[in-house]
């Protein structure tokens, strides 16, 4: 029976625990910060799940169904860990209504907060106002999303919510897979959840076997359901845990990623999100995925009971055996130079690494970060606050960069601009508190001399010394801009203004936040003769743009999303 799964959770604990002792030695040796205290906490919590696992083993066979103790704190026992290897002879209706609850759900969150961002120049967002009213929605559509005999968080065994069965040669759909497949690329995952999949239970296989590549996993479905779930995403190929703070136990993330390893071979990207981390969890990852998971996210953590220590993350995924390859770890709390250079000198390739307000990078884990990646490295979003010159000098020799963000420029002089030319396919620069760049190093940047093809988003934040001419320089040099951003540009006149309205014949997104000399006249010829394709245009502080010619604006082109010099959204 489920012998089976306890030989392997054993198994993976003993592993972690060896690993976790490995750091917590190499930490004793070298008196590597107080990490050491957290490890022995960690290396005890895993030791006591190993004594609990190795008790129920050792069990006969005759005690093993009356034990009835719990194993953690979600309350799993060894009678709820046998019914996971019951195989279900079909689909449950309910699985369908599951996953249709969590993708509008999803879709919902993920529209309104672009709504909210577009609304605002606060970035400080207010998940808990998300949530109420992603709660709200769910409550109000929830009637119209699961039948009466059916419970959001437990699942129903009547056959009569078995999809019916379904016989090849009578069916007039009896087409082959690939075409089916070919027809569903063109519907939108709620349809084909909520409509197509419960009609057929050919259909429901195929999109949720072949076609389900992607899953947003919030607590709207029970921790004891998510594992007969994953039992029919076979092609799961990427999952972000949503909300589950830390109410998920070791033993929890240990069943689910077991689930996942032997269904999918080809889990590639984990995006945790509002989840609280240990280095238990990291281990596991390790252990469960380290031929496959290539993407790791760890959004900011927004519970009080968050990570404060993740320097020995890093560490911890600096591992020579991990195909990681692209890193999000922006906002987290601990990180300091020794985990960042743990990181990057272990792994064998690093094509993306965000690490936006780290504060602790420093030009030698830059260096250390380009020497041994430069030949992958795509994506580089970073903290400069103690970043000079020789940063970018470093950077310099990463040709494949794709896009480059580095905010707080304050000790950057400019003097080596011109090595973003370096970069022939640059699609996306962000540079902010440019604070120390003189027009001349400006002029390095952009020239007449060189044209950044492939340049689609430039955002250029607090820039005070940005004028007319540079803006003349930056259409001239940029004519594939898509997304312009130049705040606080206090010499940007009417002049800089009519260049971008002109010539930018392809821009979509323009944010000219506290541009105070521009008057915006021309924006009457917007978008009939002018700048065709704008969808969003933000004048925040824009104190000198009279509030009739952004109500015309909006309303002779009212799909254009337009905030006026209060920082509101327009919307009559």
């Amino acid at each position: 029976m489920s012998d089976l799964l306890y030989n392997r959770l054993l198994l993976n604990f003993i592993n972690v625990k060896n690993r976790l002792e490995s750091l917590l030695n190499l930490y004793c040796i070298n008196e590597y910060r107080l990490d050491i205290k957290e490890l022995q906490i960690s290396i005890g919590f895993v030791s006591n799940l190993i004594d609990k696992v190795q008790y129920e083993l050792q069990l006969t066979d005759n005690l093993k169904p009356f034990s009835n103790h719990s194993l953690c704190n979600n309350n799993w026992t060894w009678k709820k860990i046998q019914q996971l290897d019951t195989k279900e002879q079909c689909l449950n209706l309910e699985f369908l209504a599951l996953l249709r609850l969590q993708t509008l759900a999803t879709c919902f969150d993920e529209f309104d907060e672009q709504k909210f961002l577009k609304q605002t120049t606060n970035f400080n967002i207010n998940r808990q106002y998300h949530l109420n009213k992603m709660m709200k929605f769910i409550d109000e559509t929830k009637s119209t999303i699961a039948c009466g005999h059916m419970h959001i968080n437990k699942l129903s065994s009547s056959l009569s919510s078995f999809i019916p069965q379904y016989d090849l040669n009578k069916n007039l759909l009896d087409l082959p897979q690939e075409i089916l497949l070919r027809i569903f690329s063109f519907i939108c995952p709620c349809e084909l959840i909520s409509n197509i999949a419960p009609t057929c239970r050919l259909f429901a296989n195929l999109i949720l076997t072949c076609f389900y590549s992607h899953l947003d996993l919030s607590p709207l479905i029970s921790i004891y359901d998510v594992p007969r779930l994953f039992n029919h995403l076979s092609c799961l190929q990427s999952i972000r845990f949503i909300d589950w703070k830390d109410n998920i136990s070791i033993l929890t993330w240990s069943i689910w990623f077991d689930i996942l390893s032997r269904k999918t071979s080809n889990l590639k990207k984990i995006h945790f999100r509002n989840i609280f981390i240990s280095p238990i969890l990291i281990c596991l990852l390790i252990e469960y995925f380290p031929h496959c998971l290539e993407t790791l996210i760890f959004d900011y953590q927004q519970n009080n009971n968050y990570y404060r220590n993740f320097d020995l993350i890093l560490y911890l995924l600096g591992d020579k055996n991990l195909k990681l390859k692209n890193l999000t770890a922006s906002y987290q709390l601990g990180i300091t130079n020794f985990g960042i250079l743990q990181l990057v000198k272990n792994l064998n390739t690093l094509v993306e690494l965000n690490l936006v307000n780290i504060n602790t990078i420093n030009d030698q884990s830059i260096k250390v970060l380009c020497d041994k990646h430069n030949v992958y490295l795509e994506i580089l979003r970073i903290d400069g606050a103690q970043l000079t010159d020789k940063a970018l000098d470093y950077i310099a020799q990463c040709h494949r960069l794709r896009k480059i963000m580095i905010e707080f420029c304050i000790n950057m002089t400019g003097s080596n601009f011109s090595i973003f030319q370096n970069f022939p396919k640059l699609e996306e620069l962000y540079l902010s508190a440019l604070n120390n760049i003189s027009s001349e190093s400006f002029q390095l940047l952009f020239n007449k001399n060189y044209t950044f093809k492939y340049l689609q988003c430039l955002k250029l934040g607090e820039y005070h010394m940005i004028d007319d001419n540079c803006i003349r320089l930056i259409v001239q040099s940029c004519p594939h801009l898509i997304d312009l951003t130049c705040s606080l540009a206090y010499n940007v006149t009417d002049e800089g203004f009519n260049e971008i309205v002109i010539r930018c014949n392809q821009i979509q997104y323009l944010t000219l936040t506290g541009c105070n000399q521009i008057y915006g006249e021309i924006l009457f010829d917007v978008p009939e003769k002018y700048l065709k394709s704008i969808k969003y245009l933000n004048f925040d502080k824009c104190n000198q743009i009279e509030d009739f010619i952004l109500i015309d604006l909006f309303q002779r082109t009212k799909f254009i999303l337009i905030i006026d010099s209060y920082g509101s959204l327009i919307n009559l």
